[in-house]
């Protein structure tokens, strides 16, 4: 990351995080200062009904209790309010302090303290009382004019410094535009005509890929099935002089014819596996296919085999997958055929078919006891036409595997295999749920 674009963050998280402090110190000074004026308040009202209380034990000969009670609310209330402004020097226009305010409302308090101390033994001077608290409460305004200055004079302090963190960050704010995003726009559109440049380098690579592929298909199917015809004319020249001339050979000769024909069928059965391998997966369309109806098709396409040799084969139930359903079927018939052919002469063959539900995959294993494949082989049965058997002891042409990891190919999948020599094979594979088509 751009460490201009760091230290840009910091910077803006910075100026938020002070304009932040500066937010809570402006409540809590509101606050501090509501509550001291409202204490003033208090004391001033306070001083009134001490003025009153007077006059009604004056008139009704009441007791001083409530009055004791008011008097000591009054007094509890001063303490408090020069507790408070204590704290803090609080100052007039004037210059007037207000910790030396409330040191002159002494006399007054303990003027009403004396006279609170006469009820009940003489008569209580009303007219002082009533100058006293009068005088007490133009006191009083005073300070409470005070404390509204003072609080509406740190409170307009505060609100200028918030406007000004607010232009700061603002100014941070564009210089952060100008200096740092910008710059990271500029590199991202020119990492961005980048990335399209070389994805239209990509694609013409990728419809180069495709027509070479394309072209590369229409030979093998053209050298293939061109290969048919003199094949054909090969095996019917063979079987005109095995059926017209064979007598007339000797056992050399016989033999040589035999060599021919065995050739050419071999031959002949290349061409046809190049042919499907070279066509596989071409035109074909994904659908839902049931894998234990794809088992029971194969079953009954090598119903003969299964017979003649006495196989085995079990499964459990197998899930419906999304997948080449043509080609899925050649998976199976291929693996399954392979653990058939591949086995010692006094085996009788056991295949056993499982499926495991992975998270984006389908995994099966088709497990044999056959003759197993030796360490040194494993990679090398799936090329295309590899042989690790001769012809005289298994037949075929060596690319029913090469046609088994192009079907698990086109299915986003892959195929291994895990083997023991003389125990059987265990060959895996997986198919993607979601499988992503290419037209190659």
């Amino acid at each position: 990351m751009n460490k201009r674009y760091i230290i840009g963050i910091c910077i803006t998280i910075l100026v938020l995080g002070i304009n932040q402090v500066f937010i809570q110190y402006w409540l809590k000074q509101k606050k501090t200062d509501a509550n001291t004026i409202n204490v003033a308040g208090k004391q001033r009202m306070l001083s009134q009904r001490i003025a009153n209380e007077f006059y009604v034990i004056a008139r009704e000969a009441k007791s001083s209790v409530f009055l004791e009670s008011l008097f000591n609310q009054w007094t509890s209330a001063h303490d408090l309010l020069i507790f408070r402004t204590g704290n803090n020097s609080v100052v007039s226009k004037e210059g007037k302090n207000v910790s030396d305010q409330l040191k002159k409302l002494d006399p007054y308090i303990e003027f009403i303290r004396n006279q609170k101390e006469l009820v009940g033994i003489s008569k209580a001077d009303l007219k002082a009382i009533t100058q006293n608290q009068n005088q007490f409460l133009s006191e009083m305004d005073a300070i409470v004019e005070i404390l509204e200055n003072s609080s509406d004079k740190k409170l307009s302090f505060i609100v200028q410094i918030e406007y000004l963190l607010f232009f700061l960050a603002l100014l941070i704010l564009i210089l952060e535009v100008y200096f740092i995003y910008r710059p990271i726009e500029k590199k991202m559109k020119a990492a961005s005509l980048v990335l399209e440049d070389k994805n239209e380098k990509l694609n013409h690579a990728f419809e180069k890929i495709k027509t070479k592929n394309k072209e590369l298909n229409e030979i093998t199917y053209i050298a293939s099935h061109d290969l048919q015809e003199p094949l054909r004319t090969v095996s019917s020249m063979v079987d005109i002089f095995s059926t017209k001339y064979k007598d007339s050979f000797d056992e050399q000769g016989r033999m040589m014819l035999g060599f021919i024909e065995s050739a050419t069928s071999r031959m002949r059965n290349l061409v046809k596996d190049l042919l499907e391998y070279s066509v596989l997966g071409q035109n074909k369309k994904l659908s839902e296919v049931d894998c234990n109806e794809i088992l029971n098709d194969v079953k009954q396409d090598l119903s003969s085999m299964i017979s003649k040799n006495n196989t085995i084969i079990k499964w459990d139930v197998l899930p419906v997958v999304t997948a080449y359903k043509s080609e899925l079927r050649l998976l199976f018939q291929n693996l399954i055929s392979n653990a058939i052919k591949f086995q010692y002469p006094e085996n009788q063959p056991q295949i056993e078919i499982e499926s495991e539900n992975l998270e984006e995959y389908w995994k099966f294993k088709v497990s044999d006891n056959g003759i197993g494949i030796k360490e040194k082989y494993i990679e090398k049965i799936f090329s295309i036409f590899k042989r690790i058997h001769s012809k005289e002891e298994y037949e075929g042409t060596g690319i029913g595997l090469s046609h088994c990891k192009k079907i698990v190919e086109m299915h986003d999948g892959k195929l291994w295999v895990n083997s023991t020599e003389g125990k059987g094979s265990d060959f895996y594979f997986t198919i993607k749920k979601e499988i992503v088509k290419f037209n190659l």
